[in-house]
């Protein structure tokens, strides 16, 4: 599914130009001419990106980034301020009120577009917990040679709409070293990159051709099994559950032991609407196990 763009501008020629530009980089649009109209359509239809003139009728910009930011339904929508070249102070106002990014006139096609492209990136990563400095998504994980972040964000997609598509069935699996910071701490290196890098080729060995495996965090692995279904995870499950017991999943002595965390979501699942919705219910699984602080 196409991201969603509101894009918002009183002059009618501005309007269609940005308009064009975000539709001929494959997203959904709608658009507002006016400050109520900007709130009426977020209210209705939840865009994925706001793209707001600064200069906006009836309701100010800087009155509408208020509005958004303070409700808790609508405050992580991010906001594009489109400000004039020269125009300093109203890219400083809408920063301090949380707009992500600003753009200006006179437009380019491209950077419109670069812009748009970057802030949706930003906030899908911010979205699923990916750290932002990650490889690009040409390149492998340079320890452990899995995938990368960028990479996991291509293949929900696809995946996932493959899946519905044909009805076939799709596992996320979350595997964490729970302990990441008492090994870093032990290692002569101070990181957990040895240990990461042999479980990495324990978990390759527990998987098919087919499936995908993914490091998404300093201490966290996603393994995509395409059609597999609940049964089948279980199965996938279990021969790991076996080779974390007997220590064969990292191969070798390792001090102190890995203590590995596993979630895992199958589909179909009436709650999972998207690939982001399949990993985010599946790493929530793990956060909801973790004791709370204070707890005993």
């Amino acid at each position: 599914m196409s991201a969603l763009v509101l894009v918002a501008d009183p002059d009618p020629f501005d309007l269609r130009l940005l308009h064009e530009a975000c539709e001929a980089a494959g997203y959904d649009v709608v658009t507002a001419a006016d400050g109520p109209e900007v709130l009426a359509m977020v209210a209705r239809r939840q865009p994925d990106l706001v793209m707001l003139d600064a200069n906006m009728s009836q309701v100010n910009a800087f009155e509408i980034l208020r509005i958004l930011k303070a409700d808790a339904s609508l405050q992580n929508i991010p906001v594009l301020l489109v400000t004039d070249e020269g125009d300093l102070d109203s890219r400083r106002r809408g920063i301090e009120l949380g707009a992500e990014d600003y753009l200006t006139r006179p437009y380019r096609v491209f950077e419109i577009q670069q812009r748009v492209r970057n802030v949706l990136r930003a906030t899908r990563r911010d979205r699923l917990g990916i750290p932002e400095s990650t490889p690009p998504a040409d390149q492998r994980d340079p320890v452990t040679g899995a995938g990368t972040p960028s990479q996991l964000l291509i293949s929900l997609d696809y995946e996932h709409t493959r899946a519905e598509r044909y009805g076939h069935p799709l596992t996320c699996m979350v595997v964490r070293l729970g302990n990441a910071n008492a090994i870093a701490e032990a290692s002569e290196d101070g990181t957990t990159d040895k240990v990461m890098a042999l479980i990495g080729a324990g978990l390759r060995g527990c998987i098919r051709a087919v499936d995908h495996l993914f490091r998404i965090r300093r201490d966290e692995f996603c393994i995509l099994l395409p059609e597999t279904d609940g049964d089948g995870a279980i199965y996938v499950l279990r021969r790991l559950e076996g080779q974390i017991e007997n220590g064969e999943l990292w191969g070798q002595a390792v001090t102190p032991r890995p203590a590995m965390e596993i979630a895992v979501t199958s589909t179909p699942a009436t709650t999972v609407k998207s690939g982001d919705d399949l990993l985010k219910q599946t790493r929530h699984q793990l956060e909801a196990r973790r004791p709370t602080q204070g707890s005993a």
